[in-house]
């Protein structure tokens, strides 16, 4: 970690729900998350997860191209994933059809 740089949060702490039944939907359940990342160049991406049942968590570039990917995660950390633009990139939360999941995410650039 760099001594002058600090923790600048990219995404704030919060809790969500996947998996809830929503017929609305087509499939009918929510079981996919995306939340858009405003990162910084030259600084790395850093996701935290904490969730009571494993799911998929994914963060792709501003072309779409997954950077990082880790699939049945429970409690864990994805990154830091280096950026050398100044972009929009995207965090990706998903579990199965049917699945339910109650997570705490959070996201920053050091």
């Amino acid at each position: 970690m760099p001594i002058l740089r600090k923790r600048s949060p990219v995404l704030s702490k919060q809790t969500v729900r996947i998996g809830e039944l929503d017929l609305s939907l087509p499939g009918g359940y929510d079981n996919v998350k995306t939340f858009p990342l405003k990162v910084r160049k030259g600084r790395g991406l850093t996701v935290k997860v904490e969730s009571d049942a494993p799911v998929d968590m994914a963060v792709s570039g501003p072309d779409g191209r997954v950077l990082d990917f880790k699939e049945g995660i429970s409690d864990g950390i994805l990154g830091p994933i280096p950026f050398t633009e100044t972009c929009t990139a995207a965090l990706l939360l998903g579990v199965y059809r049917g699945d339910r999941a109650e997570l705490e995410i959070e996201a920053w650039q050091e």
